[in-house]
């Protein structure tokens, strides 16, 4: 039973990730659309301009912005793993932009796409 219903909060917030994911999504969603429809994950994750900026560990973040670090994680050079953390569990204006390389624990899971997230889930759970 739990996890059928975990099963249906997560294809729930996967048609909605494009709004999440937008820090202004009154303003703009995250651009190209995300969608259910897409048979090819092709422009997902790094390769998806917006997303790629979150996903990026967020001490890359300012040289996967002017573009060697996403070439080189596109290309599988540049490893990332789970010790690096992702830019979007960093508060900022954009995701990961208040990230101190001095102390990584300052602000971490701060950022705007889990609380989104957090408040999707809980909302989730009293309508129930």
């Amino acid at each position: 039973m739990i996890n059928h219903t975990r099963s249906e909060d997560a294809s729930c917030l996967k048609s909605r990730m494009g709004t999440y994911a937008a820090p202004v999504p009154d303003k703009a969603l995250v651009n190209p659309p995300i969608g259910d429809d897409s048979k090819s994950h092709s422009k997902m994750g790094f390769n998806h301009p917006q997303l790629g900026t979150m996903l990026c560990p967020a001490k890359f973040l300012g040289e996967f912005n002017k573009d060697p670090a996403k070439k080189r994680i596109q290309a599988g050079s540049l490893k990332v793993t789970a010790s690096l953390w992702p830019a979007y569990l960093y508060p900022g204006e954009s995701p990961g932009k208040d990230f101190d390389p001095e102390d990584i624990i300052e602000g971490l899971f701060r950022g705007y796409l889990l609380t989104c997230i957090h408040l999707f889930v809980a909302l989730r759970i009293m309508c129930c």
